[in-house]
């Protein structure tokens, strides 16, 4: 009688740590600020676009773009992420409205993406134009490409939901075992 109750006591437990709520391990990177924010209207020339997480972001599949008015990216180079910022350095901006897209992957391997408007109303800068060629057409596939790997991690990220899902059914798995087990001991020590 008392290994039953062991049994059962170890089998209420492991029911208990797979119903417990999941850990904000789990939780995917949510935007917390940007700077500039959005609908913001800006007085000073901008060198950068900054996004604040709320957890750190994988550099290697976050892209950015910014577009001016005109439909021409003012995105310069790569954006770079230290801690839980993302950083986008800009060209000069012309003034009016600017369109910021974003997307970047959670340290869960989750893709997160969203955009922004703000108002330049800076100084024009000293050069009219970004010094990469103007059409519009050719900023758009880089920027399609550079996102691409992020699509290649969509099903990694289906893969670690689905392997936490996986523990978890094998969980419930195994308890129903231990109370099968268990009873199934019971009634023949009952028995015999």
């Amino acid at each position: 009688m008392r290994t039953f109750r062991a049994v059962l006591a170890a089998a209420a437990v492991a029911l208990l740590v797979l119903l417990a709520p999941p850990t904000p391990a789990w939780a995917h990177a949510k935007l917390v600020k940007s700077d500039p924010a959005d609908g913001a209207t800006v007085s000073a020339p901008l060198t950068a676009v900054t996004f604040t997480f709320n957890e750190p972001v994988k550099q290697q599949f976050s892209t950015v773009v910014v577009t001016g008015p005109d439909g021409i990216s003012y995105s310069d180079g790569t954006p770079k992420s230290v801690d839980k910022t993302l950083t986008q350095s800009v060209k000069p901006l012309p003034a009016g409205a600017i369109k910021v897209a974003w997307r970047t992957v959670s340290v869960d391997g989750h893709p997160i993406e969203g955009q922004l408007t703000f108002t330049n109303a800076a100084p024009a800068p000293t050069t009219t134009a970004p010094s990469s060629p103007p059409p519009a057409t050719s900023a758009a596939p880089a920027t399609a490409s550079a996102a691409t790997p992020t699509v290649g991690t969509g099903p990694a990220s289906s893969d670690s939901g689905a392997s936490g899902l996986l523990w978890v059914v094998l969980g419930v798995v195994a308890v129903a075992l231990v109370l099968g087990g268990g009873a199934v001991w019971w009634r023949r020590s009952r028995t015999g």
